[in-house]
């Protein structure tokens, strides 16, 4: 049983900070940092066993031009919008039996 149930976006938004204050400015960069922050959390018995973990570290992975444009725009404006990404990762972090 997980301790905590986390959702995409909450990922996400974890390794964009942790991308954020390492400097990581590559796709290379990004994808290792997903696979650090899920296979750290799935260790921890923060996400369940069960979780389809290579999709969802697909869908965080095909986050990098999100991130990017996050990024981007934080620097232009001070602001950063999480909301569309927020959108797209819904779903993840519930177990199947709560979709049904």
């Amino acid at each position: 049983m997980a301790l905590t149930t986390l959702t995409g976006g909450e990922l996400y938004q974890e390794v964009a900070d942790l991308a954020r204050d390492q400097g990581a400015s590559t796709k290379d960069d990004w994808d290792e940092l997903v696979e650090d922050v899920v296979e750290s959390h799935l260790s921890l018995g923060e996400i369940d066993l069960d979780e389809d973990t290579e999709g969802l570290k697909e869908t965080l992975r095909s986050k990098w031009r999100v991130y990017r444009t996050d990024t981007d725009g934080e620097e232009a404006d001070g602001d950063l919008d999480g909301a569309e990404t927020q959108d797209t990762l819904e779903g993840f972090g519930e177990s199947e039996e709560d979709e049904m």
